[in-house]
């Protein structure tokens, strides 16, 4: 029997390629998006068959929760979840301030970057203790802007993406008696539509200076690392920060 994952914000950029390395790998993928037509679109290129787009916003509780619903009585209990849905919410070419940083901004960057992947992992959990999977996997994204405030996101990236980091390390001591692994990932600077779309190119190149392997990293990148805490061969890792950077160290 394939393997049901659900991967959050799949339908474009990390999310897609992870969509992708895990399709490649054998499972069944539910792609969660806001953008349910892109995300449709995605599922049509995927290797493998059964594969199906869901509309989702990962910061309303009861989205996610109908997310789970409609998975689960389609394709079967789900033994990956990979949140990935986030990003920055940015004035393109500047580094927010907290004396700059709105209400609003702080609210809505922790709601996508924080809030979801706790509904995620809620969600997950407790359908997985009522009906439990062998070898269940759970890998959240973080961000090395959660490691250093030394980024172009700003404070409330920074701290929601730290938020990510702590929220991984509870949920691995919480899932492991389900035989749950729960990691996260943390990107540098990946090179995806949102990243051009938000930074100039004198901050992008600033930060590939910076990169000791000199090139931002790719979506396949971090698709292959979350790929590889999915598998089998991740099973004696839980609670950990993969830092996923190009060999970028914090200042």
């Amino acid at each position: 029997m394939r393997r049901v994952a659900i991967v959050t914000g799949a339908a474009r950029g990390i999310g897609e390629a992870t969509a992708r390395a895990l399709a490649r790998d054998g499972h069944t993928i539910a792609l969660g998006d806001l953008n349910v037509t892109e995300a449709r679109r995605t599922a049509t290129t995927l290797p493998g068959g059964g594969h199906t787009a869901f509309a989702v916003d990962v910061a309303d509780e009861s989205s996610v929760e109908a997310l789970f619903e409609a998975v689960e009585a389609e394709l079967g209990p789900v033994a990956v979840l990979a949140c990935v849905a986030g990003g920055p919410l940015l004035t393109p070419g500047r580094r927010p301030t907290i004396i700059e940083t709105t209400a609003e901004n702080w609210i809505r960057t922790e709601a996508l970057n924080a809030r979801g992947p706790f509904l995620c992992i809620r969600a997950m959990l407790a359908r997985r203790l009522k009906n439990p999977v062998a070898d269940g996997r759970i890998i959240t994204v973080s961000s090395m802007s959660g490691i250093t405030p030394e980024s172009p996101t700003g404070p409330a990236y920074s701290a929601a993406k730290a938020a990510v980091i702590h929220l991984t390390r509870c949920a691995a001591l919480e899932a492991a008696p389900l035989g749950i692994t729960v990691n996260t990932v943390a990107p540098g600077l990946t090179d995806t539509p949102a990243v051009r779309s938000e930074l100039t190119a004198d901050q992008i190149e600033a930060a590939r200076q910076a990169i000791p392997i000199g090139r931002l990293g790719k979506p396949d990148d971090i698709a292959e690392t979350i790929a590889f805490l999915a598998s089998a061969r991740a099973g004696y890792i839980t609670g950990a920060v993969v830092e996923a950077n190009g060999g970028r160290q914090p200042p």
